[in-house]
């Protein structure tokens, strides 16, 4: 594996090429498998982990496709042959696609609380033994693209000097822009890991759709440019649909988490405090079940970190008093300018977004993993 990213070098044009006739070849995901309604929870394990271990985002998700895949094809028969056939997905991935040095150890996967939580201890063994039956199953090829691989190629043409920029920032920067937009990207990149509704587009269009996310929330007129549909061979018309998608499992992801801490913190008991005056209110989420004719009211920059805080903030804090949660402290936050940005028809909805100048962007994955009671049914390990 390169460390610099494949998208910036003078090959790149061919590794796309190449990567593009390659993803037409993927098999189907057929959605087939009776434990695709615990796929979030093992997703979340690999996600984890794969973060702990640092590795990088292509690891991390061709393994989640080596899991999904795998399990759309074959029954497991119990839960510990199902963890141990998530963190093989891992290892063989890593190995694949990132450092040596960057490859998880057994001592190191044993340790995380997300096996000891389940009284597992995975043996040298039993992984070698999950890694050649995901080898089998694959035929020895692990060369698979995913979104994470074509992302850096259009990164490289996100931003340039003539976007139009609709926000509040004091002295727009490409360089600054840039690196905010990376971001979003590479958030919108793991919101994809989400939901298996994401394999019915190809990698690269779900690479693209990443981008062209990351541009309307970052209010970038034109949304979608004419150097990226050169390099991408995608309109926008191809891409309105997954961008879609990609806001509204935002939306839903962003409203469970302000949820679960609201509910955190009525638990919590506290003295009655002074009222205080607030600069803004949280907003309110319209109903996005219906994603066809959905509206989507408010999309915030993607910082669930920022966003707990200030809510942390106004819950338990008054002006001056000293945090007690467990977030960062931030800088006192200025009241939001809002402008109402139009989306072209075919994407079947209109926004408000929130100009904000600050973009501290997190992925987190609220998902409890010490959770125990899933059941997993008929096997393929006892072959």
């Amino acid at each position: 594996m390169m460390d610099e990213p494949w998208g910036e070098g003078r090959v790149a044009p061919d590794v796309h090429c190449a990567l593009r006739d390659k993803e037409l070849k993927l098999p189907a995901f057929r959605a087939h498998s009776p434990l695709l309604k615990n796929r979030r929870f093992f997703v979340d394990i690999v996600t984890l982990l794969s973060s702990h271990c640092q590795l990088c985002p292509a690891a991390r998700h061709l393994a989640v496709y080596l899991l999904d895949h795998f399990l759309d094809r074959y029954n497991i028969t119990t839960s510990k042959q199902l963890y141990t056939l998530a963190v093989g997905c891992l290892l063989l991935a890593s190995k694949f696609e990132d450092r040596e040095d960057h490859v998880p150890k057994l001592e190191q996967i044993n340790s995380t609380r997300l096996l000891s939580s389940q009284n597992f201890c995975l043996t040298k063994k039993e992984l070698l033994s999950a890694e050649l039956l995901l080898l089998d199953a694959f035929s020895w090829d692990l060369s698979l693209p995913t979104p994470a691989h074509f992302l850096d190629y259009y990164l490289a043409a996100s931003v340039s000097h003539k976007d139009q920029h609709c926000h509040a920032w004091p002295s727009p920067c490409v360089r600054k822009t840039k690196e905010c937009l990376r971001e979003y990207a590479h958030y919108f990149l793991e919101v994809t890991l989400q939901d298996h509704m994401f394999y019915k587009f190809q990698p690269s269009l779900v690479a693209a759709a990443c981008i062209g996310a990351s541009r309307i929330c970052l209010q970038l007129s034109p949304y979608w440019t004419r150097d990226l549909q050169r390099i991408s061979k995608y309109s926008l018309e191809h891409l309105a649909t997954c961008i879609e998608l990609l806001l509204l499992t935002y939306d839903n992801t962003l409203k469970d988490a302000v949820a679960a801490k609201s509910q955190e913190l009525a638990m919590v008991p506290c003295t009655p405090r002074a009222p205080t005056q607030v600069l803004f209110q949280p907003p309110a989420y319209a109903d996005l079940s219906q994603p066809t004719t959905a509206t989507l009211a408010k999309i915030h920059s993607p910082g669930h970190d920022l966003c707990l805080a200030y809510w942390d903030s106004l819950q338990s804090h008054p002006p001056g008093g000293v945090a007690s949660s467990g977030h960062t402290s931030y800088p006192a936050l200025q009241p939001l300018d809002l402008c109402t940005v139009p989306v072209p028809p075919f994407l079947s909805m209109h926004m408000t977004i929130a100009a904000e100048s600050r973009h501290c962007l997190a992925a987190a994955y609220e998902t409890n993993c010490s959770g125990t009671g899933h059941l997993f049914p008929a096997g393929c390990f006892d072959r």
